[in-house]
């Protein structure tokens, strides 16, 4: 990433059990590195204790609750991320347990338009380093979209946008990445050289991802821009529905409020804007995106990361099924049936849990 390098593949797997049956979550912890213990610590004595006892039949209630209960510490503390992304964790192993329970696939139970079997994914990751091995790999995969990395200066970005331009050809589509590099002013000269490699659509450019310098660059350049994988609660994903600037907005079910959240805002930007669920951790995460695009016509891409990654890859009891460049919809019950236990025990590094009775 342009701000940090990603040292390691983790995830925080959050599990709920009620009625004899287990729902099983994700919540981002890609960043910080020590990411993992404040989560552990956020789930347990921050929100596990408003769920505990309560009825969790209905994942949009028990996050209404939890949100009402615990943004305004998010915001007091300074960390709204690690509070919604502790949210999402739970809100997606409810919907999960939601959907055992009723033995359907999650997507079944989301209030979308329409009922679809796979979607369109593109390859995400690519840059700065590994872009030529990578760009075959998304190849030989089917992949017709590739999403370059880019905000590692001028030299960087433009050899990462021309080796993918080489050897994907002139027919693949390519989207381009910053994690807000920029700023404004670095931003609208970058953007022309975005445009010279028939860059698409620009995801967060701009330190801050100030929604009015966002306004600002598109005003400039006319360059399509995405956004939404640090942003939280409804108001947000509004307000970047109705910008003219923000032609995708791109909710992570592990990030900004699961399941729950990303289609409050999928129903948002029905019939105005496309939805390009971002994604970059593990299976589960991954899952909950798929089925939101299942489940709704405004999501036009699943954001699929073709770097190494077995919490991603072997981390399922059932592995990903991908049918030239379109990615299959788990039809098991819940988000993506069970985990693999093999894998579960060879890359686990702590368990701790927290019950009703323990308290």
């Amino acid at each position: 990433m342009s701000f940090s390098a990603l040292t390691a593949r983790r995830v925080c797997v959050v599990e709920v059990e009620a009625d004899g049956l287990t729902g099983i979550g994700e919540s981002w912890i890609n960043y910080p590195n020590w990411a993992a213990e404040e989560r552990v610590a956020t789930v347990l004595q921050g929100a596990a204790p408003i769920v505990l006892g309560s009825d969790v039949s209905d994942p949009s209630v028990v996050q209404e609750r939890l949100i009402a209960q615990l943004r305004g510490l998010g915001r007091q503390w300074g960390a709204p991320g690690p509070i919604w992304q502790a949210i999402s964790g739970i809100d997606l192993a409810l919907w999960d347990l939601a959907a055992k329970r009723a033995g359907l696939p999650a997507h079944e139970l989301l209030d979308g338009d329409t009922n679809r079997t796979s979607l369109p994914a593109y390859a995400s990751g690519v840059g700065p380093t590994d872009v030529q091995a990578l760009c075959e790999l998304a190849m030989e995969r089917g992949l017709r979209a590739v999403k370059a990395k880019v905000g590692f200066g001028r030299d960087a970005d433009e050899n990462t946008l021309k080796t993918i331009r080489s050897v994907c050809g002139m027919t693949t589509r390519i989207f381009a990445d910053a994690n807000q590099a920029w700023t404004l002013d670095e931003a609208i000269e970058l953007t022309r050289l975005m445009s010279d490699y028939g860059v698409e659509w620009l995801e967060e450019p701009i330190d801050g991802n100030r929604l009015n310098e966002l306004e600002a660059l598109y005003a400039a350049t006319g360059m399509p821009l995405a956004a939404g994988e640090n942003n939280y609660g409804e108001d947000q994903f509004v307000g970047l529905v109705k910008s003219p600037a923000i032609h995708h907005i791109q909710p992570d079910p592990a990030k900004s409020g699961g399941l729950t959240m990303a289609q409050t805002a999928a129903t948002a930007a029905r019939n105005s804007t496309n939805v390009s669920p971002h994604w970059y951790g593990a299976a589960i995460g991954l899952a909950a995106a798929v089925h939101l695009g299942a489940a709704n016509t405004s999501v036009d891409w699943i954001e699929l990361d073709v770097r190494n990654n077995p919490l991603r890859s072997d981390l399922p009891a059932h592995g990903w099924v991908l049918n030239d460049g379109a990615i299959t919809v788990p039809q098991t019950p819940g988000l993506l049936g069970e985990l693999n236990a093999d894998v579960v025990a060879q890359y686990q590094t702590k368990e701790v849990e927290r019950r009703k009775n323990a308290e």
